[in-house]
């Protein structure tokens, strides 16, 4: 329908601007023009599912004074009639960084790139300029009028700005997206607290890794929580030490205390739970600014507050069989599923509020949430999720979310609900100013029209011309009797039209262009021929345009094809394998790695996850899941003790020399495809590692191998808690190139010492805590992670396994762990082992080697393949390890070396692999060996385990088997086919590409190993 606007000197006027009361004086003559706006004949949005016919909205100096239906208008009132439009109430963004100053540089730099040395902070700020909670986005914003005419063109009104540097970001402002200062446009300061794990390269070296990242943050909440007690101590006694000055500290209070929101930003499903983890470990209200992949891990995502983009990926290049190549089964998938993930969500109740943050193109995100309705979300739903739901969640819902009396005059006009494919937006108000985005005509040129031109005086051509098409999009044909030619432009602007035409088949050797204004009911203009002469035009409206039926089929809902996985991709489950009651495996040539020895075509009953009875001709329990295990080997599963397997961004925080915070806990990958492929080796048990980057580096972590599982179900319940301590080149930085020669140590004597120099420290920190608990009105020890983790040590409450190879640096380390009173429980690689096997044995402390690695750098010069046969005979438990995604998937055959290398028997060859690292670890009363009570964590071969030619065919973890090799193959053929099919979906859907790309995610991960730089040295 047409608009009809009742304005004065219409052609002057821009918007109509309430402007708030200012404290600046007036320049020139004060503007009392009465401020009173007047919209009828609109269908209002009153709010989500609430539609009122008809209706009108007054606003009176920037607020919503009434709306609805029979609505007086006030004499006073400027009217707008906006017959045809809809009106919703203005959408909010809870995650920008509109009129926030640009980070310098993004992204992480190269490993072997060093970050720049950081200024010094000004001020009493925190330590790490990573860390500054102080910075105010209010303070820091600027008005930026090219990007909010952007987002209101896409009907937003409200946005929450955020700075964008660092890992404590700052505080959020939230503003209104008119026009004027940042005074007129803020609403509030200080809303939310903003935390990333992603680190500032331009800022210190510390963290460089994910796990360093999560250390600094809970280390910087317990400073903020420690800070407001010294404070509150040393004012009733300030007879004693005082307390620094902090201006990061103290700006956390009112996030540390749970009374300001903090935003976390998650690129991954993963990284949702680990910040979800913090929220709850220091009793945060927080939200987390999601990614796109929540759909896969729905169980886990609920009762968390997301603010989610709608950042669908285009479908991947698949047009040529070569193309294709380059897509992974994943990407496929996700392809798939990211439409439905905003629907996935809502079904399973989690409460998220859309955004169009990380979006490449941000015009396309009305297109991109009419996808997510088309795939299952409601329109309903997606309103809420950008007015009510982000208005409540800022605690505003009492002046932004809803089209009501009493509320910030913020709205949206369009010509039809906000979010169908075809619906433009016309204007948007802010503070009751009004900035049209897109005019409608101002006449209706479609229809036929009997059109004259006068050639010349003497000749006069006449016909029709019919304009059709959509107003925006016009199409054309002019006719003269029973020959009819398309327009090749039709454009109307305004009252502006412009026709043009090829004129041959008219009677014209050429182009024929037209131009001319267009009125209700005629059309007068000129125009030039082909051959350069001038004539005018006239036309007259014989039929107005009469809208056809829509006689297109409504599209059916889209589904994704196949079920989410665990994890999602390939050789994920729809659910975790069942655990039988029962199992009994019969038959077969049992290794128990146990005081049983290996017993010859014997069963074994495993019963609620556990070895409940070895023997021969046991019976089978009633329904129980029998196996026959005949002509086969059945062995415990094998344990790693020194894996990067399944280790998020970064296995080294090399950003200082004592990292004994950081916690592989916090990092565990879950999704990590090495898991299965270790699986398929006969792997159950790893013992992941922090890198060798630093003297003492960071706190391991046990894992079973559960496939599809999340990571804290992952992780061995019970196993003793560890570290990783390194010596020899790789914490000296001997290999890292010239310019890594800052970071002390820089020498072996200076690896010691910094060892020895932490463990004092951890003695006084002891001390101190025990003093502070005789005096409550002594401010009391800072809680330090670094340090708490080296108490534990002290107490013999956390194992210590360190990377080394010569022998002068083993017996070092012996005799720093003597001096110290605690004992090493491991030596990992230790290659010159052999030297000094009477003094480990001695000691007490294991040896975890390679089979037969040597030459692949000059400290391990001295290495031989008999060294683990060697160290053995002397009496010290050995393990042979992986150290590799790759060599994990055959620990068996590195097991059988020891025979080759040494002589060692057969049996106990495979202990290697199965009881030692168990031992090792101090988890030998539940896996490593087949003994009654222990976990029913097992492997059938299809011969010796010590042979090249024997294949792993099953491998359970707990009674549930998470690799079977006949599964295996047809999951392989499954995935062919699930790939096949996604192919096709995506040709057949031969949708136009929206420009974005799909979230951001963490890389690929790279494979972790001693003997690369490849993400931090190990």
């Amino acid at each position: 329908m047409r608009q009809k606007v009742l304005v004065l000197t219409a052609f002057l006027f821009v918007c109509v601007s309430h402007v708030p009361a200012q404290i600046a004086p007036a320049v020139g003559i004060r503007k009392n023009t009465p401020d009173v706006q007047a919209l009828k004949n609109l269908t209002i949005v009153v709010a989500p599912g609430k539609k009122v016919e008809n209706g009108t909205i007054v606003v009176r100096n920037g607020v919503i004074e009434s709306a609805g239906a029979n609505v007086a208008i006030p004499a006073d009132a400027r009217i707008w009639d906006c017959a045809g439009l809809t009106a919703c109430a203005g959408l909010i963004d809870l995650y920008t960084d509109i009129g926030q100053p640009k980070p310098k540089q993004s992204g992480p730099l190269p490993f072997e790139t060093p970050a720049p040395t950081a200024e010094p902070p000004r001020g009493t700020a925190h330590w790490n300029s990573q860390v500054h909670p102080e910075l105010s986005g209010a303070d820091q914003f600027l008005p930026d009028k090219d990007a909010a005419e952007k987002y209101r063109s896409m009907g937003f009104t409200t946005v929450l700005s955020a700075p964008q540097n660092g890992i404590f970001r700052g505080s959020s402002t939230l503003v209104n997206l008119g026009e004027g200062t940042a005074n007129s446009q803020s609403i509030r300061n200080n809303i939310t607290e903003n935390i990333s794990f992603s680190r500032d390269p331009m800022g210190d070296n510390y963290p460089g890794s994910l796990m360093g990242a999560i250390a600094l943050i809970r280390q910087t909440f317990i400073d903020a929580n420690w800070y407001s007690d010294a404070l509150k101590i040393y004012e009733k006694n300030p007879v004693q030490e005082r307390p620094e000055e902090n201006k990061s500290l103290a700006a956390l209070q009112e996030a540390a205390s749970g009374k300001q929101p903090v935003i976390f930003e998650a690129s991954d499903e993963l990284n949702i739970l680990r910040a979800a983890k913090i929220g709850k470990e220091f009793s945060l209200s927080y939200w987390i600014r999601g990614n796109g992949y929540e759909y896969q891990r729905l169980d886990a995502v609920k009762g968390t507050t997301i603010i989610l983009p709608v950042n669908f990926p285009d479908p991947p290049g698949v047009n040529t069989p070569e193309e294709a190549l380059d897509v992974s089964y994943e990407e496929l998938r996700h392809w798939d599923f990211a439409p439905e993930n905003p629907a996935r969500l809502k079904q399973a109740g989690v409460t998220f509020a859309l955004t169009t943050s990380t979006l490449k193109d941000f015009s396309k995100f009305r297109t991109l949430v009419h996808t997510a309705i088309e795939r299952g979300l409601k329109a309903d739903d997606a309103l809420a999720s950008l007015t009510t739901i982000p208005a409540k969640l800022l605690g505003m819902e009492k002046q932004l979310g809803t089209l009501e009396a009493g509320k910030m005059a913020n709205f949206v006009l369009a010509d039809g609900d906000l979010f169908a494919e075809k619906t433009k937006i016309r204007e948007t108000w802010v503070d009751g100013a009004r900035y049209e985005v897109k005019a409608p005509s101002q006449v209706e040129a479609r229809g036929t029209w009997s059109y004259s031109i006068k050639v010349s005086p003497a000749k006069q051509d006449t016909g029709s011309i019919l304009i059709a098409g959509d107003p925006e999009a016009l199409s054309g044909t002019v006719a003269r009797g029973a020959v009819k030619v398309k327009t090749t432009t039709s454009t109307l602007t305004g009252k502006n039209i412009t026709l043009v035409f090829p004129g041959d088949s008219l009677g014209y050797a050429g182009v024929v262009r037209m131009t001319g204004t267009a009125e209700d009911s005629t059309m007068t203009g000129s125009g030039e021929l082909p051959d350069g002469s001038s004539f005018g035009w006239g036309a007259r409206l014989k039929t107005g345009f009469v809208q056809p039926p829509d006689t297109t089929k409504k599209p059916e809902t889209i589904h994704a094809s196949f079920d989410v996985v665990y994890p999602e991709g390939a050789f994920g489950r729809i659910a975790p394998p069942e655990q039988p009651e029962n199992i009994l495996v019969k038959g077969g040539y049992l290794w128990t790695s146990g005081a049983q020895g290996n017993l010859e075509s014997a069963d074994i009953l495993f019963t609620k996850g556990k070895v409940a009875k070895l023997g021969k001709n046991i019976a089978a329990p009633k329904g129980a899941t029998v196996i026959d295990a005949t002509g086969k080997h059945v062995t415990a599963g094998l344990i790693d003790c020194h894996s990067h397997t399944a280790i998020s961004e970064g296995v080294n925080e090399a950003g200082q020399a004592i990292s004994s915070e950081v916690r592989i806990a916090d990092v565990v990958d879950s999704k990590d495809v090495a898991i299965y492929r270790e699986l398929a080796g006969g792997l159950t048990v790893i013992n992941a590692l922090h890198g060798s980057a630093n003297p003492i580096g960071g706190q391991n972590q046990v894992l079973k191998l559960r496939w599809g599982m999340l990571p804290e179900q992952m992780k061995f319940e019970g196993a003793p808690e560890g570290i990783k301590f390194a010596l020899g080149e790789n914490p000296k930085q001997s290999n890292w190139g010239d310019r890594f020669t800052s970071r002390y140590p820089q020498t072996r004597m200076g690896v010691e010492q910094i060892i020895r120099d932490e463990f004092r420290a951890a003695q006084d920190y002891s001390r101190k805590f025990e003093e502070a608990k005789k005096n409550p009105n002594l401010i009391p020890p800072r809680r330090d992670l670094e340090l708490d983790a080296m108490v534990e040590i002290l107490k013999g409450t956390r194992l210590v396994h360190s990377h080394a190879y010569r022998q002068d640096e083993i017996l070092m380390l012996i005799r720093v762990a003597d001096d110290f009173g605690f004992r090493v429980a491991t030596f990992q690689h230790v290659l010159e082992g052999y030297k000094i096997a009477e003094a480990m044995a001695k000691h007490g402390a294991g040896a975890s080697t390679f089979s037969d690695w040597w030459a692949y750098k000059y400290e391990v010069i001295d290495a031989i393949p008999y060294n683990g046969a060697l160290m053995h005979d002397a009496g010290v438990v050995v393990s042979y390890n992986s150290d590799s995604d790759e060599l994990a998937r055959r620990l068996n055959t590195e097991a059988a070396k020891a025979v080759k290398y040494g002589g060692i028997s057969e049996e106990e060859a495979l202990k290697f692999v199965t009881i030692n690292p168990a031992k090792q670890l101090h988890i030998d009363n539940r896996v490593g060996s087949l003994e009654v009570g222990k976990d029913a964590d097992f492997v059938i071969w299809s011969g010796s385990p010590l042979s090249t030619y024997s294949i792993c065919e099953q491998t359970w973890v707990d009674g549930r088997k998470y690799f079977d090799r006949d599964e295996d193959r047809a999951m392989n053929a499954q995935i062919q086919k699930e790939r096949a099919d996604l192919i096709q979906k995506i040709l057949k859907a031969n949708k136009p590409p929206t420009g974005n790309t799909g979230p951001t995610r963490p890389g690929h991960r790279p494979s972790y190993s001693c003997h690369t730089e490849e993400g931090g040295v190990e």
